[in-house]
């Protein structure tokens, strides 16, 4: 459903017993004059109806945490500021970051969900460097909503979370009862480790998507900037980019572009295939290498590669 009909949605899922929040994310900026920004939302709704969920990641800055709003107690109806909200998230769908995180139903106050909310961040981080994990970017969600089925184990206490997705629509991830014992699979890791270079990935194929090539006709004809699974095939490409030692971050990137707007499977090619251990032994730069194919050399290496479905 569009985000423009965000409240139709959140009242066709809610139950008289529950709460509606709206989860907002203030490092992405929002003028203090606008009716979402955290200022107005106290002043219309009263203080308590703002809760922080704290950011380990953050901790001189609190002004920096998202903001969990109470738009609405059980049974009471939702404000202006619902609507608001919805109309904000489909502006900023083509964004690379959201200032507008999602909708949740949930019975619990909201001290237990931003408390929810943090602690996840913590048991979802990767097992690496990163002390955080801010699973809860739309972004992120809709990377680990495709990447596991167990999705809605991460909600906890959160019935239903409703999120804006890039090509303007409200998703819904509808939450799991926790398992007697949980294993968070390393696909779910991996979501954390490559959603910045899927949001990079996203918005230069979104950029590019007008440009057509007579020899790619698989790739994504619609009028929606991005099909959509575009996330989906985005982490997909760099998961198998990053399985064959390619590191450059502008080799990754190249080379995934070339994925999504010429042929999901150019990896097959044996002549692919050299150029990548090439650069992977540091031997060259696959930008500069992939810049010297002209359209007859692209257009020979798919018509050598087997048929792929289209994106659309």
């Amino acid at each position: 459903m569009s985000l423009e009909r965000v409240c139709d949605l959140i009242n066709q899922h809610r139950v008289d017993q529950e709460n509606v929040y709206l989860l907002l994310d203030p490092v992405v900026s929002c003028n203090a004059r606008h009716p979402l920004s955290i200022p107005s939302l106290t002043k219309a709704l009263g203080n308590e109806a703002v809760v922080r969920v704290a950011r380990a990641d953050m901790v001189n800055t609190p002004e920096l945490w998202p903001a969990l709003v109470c738009l609405a107690r059980p049974e009471e109806d939702m404000p202006e500021q619902a609507s608001f909200s919805g109309e904000h998230a489909a502006m900023e769908s083509a964004e690379n970051r959201r200032y507008v995180c999602g909708w949740l139903l949930s019975e619990q106050s909201s001290e237990v969900i931003a408390s929810h909310i943090a602690q996840e961040c913590q048991t979802l981080r990767p097992a690496c460097k990163e002390t955080f994990a801010p699973w809860f970017e739309p972004a992120r969600l809709a990377l680990l909503h495709s990447a596991t089925k167990k999705a809605g184990e991460a909600l906890g206490p959160i019935r239903s979370w409703l999120y804006p997705d890039a090509r303007g629509d409200a998703i819904q991830i509808v939450g799991l009862p926790p398992p007697d014992q949980r294993v968070i699979p390393a696909i779910v890791r991996d979501v954390q480790i490559f959603t910045p270079h899927v949001i990079q990935l996203l918005a230069a194929w979104r950029r590019l998507n007008s440009s057509k090539h007579a020899y790619a006709p698989d790739c994504y004809t619609g009028s929606r900037g991005l099909p959509e699974q575009a996330p989906s095939y985005a982490f997909n490409f760099i998961h198998e980019v990053h399985q064959q030692g390619l590191r450059d971050s502008a080799d990754v990137q190249c080379l995934c572009l070339h994925m999504a707007m010429i042929h999901p499977h150019l990896l097959l090619h044996p002549t692919i295939q050299n150029d990548v251990a090439q650069a992977v032994a540091g031997k060259q730069q696959l930008v500069s290498r992939f810049a010297t194919y002209d359209d007859y050399a692209w257009q020979q290496i798919v018509a050598a590669l087997p048929p792929a479905r289209s994106h659309s």
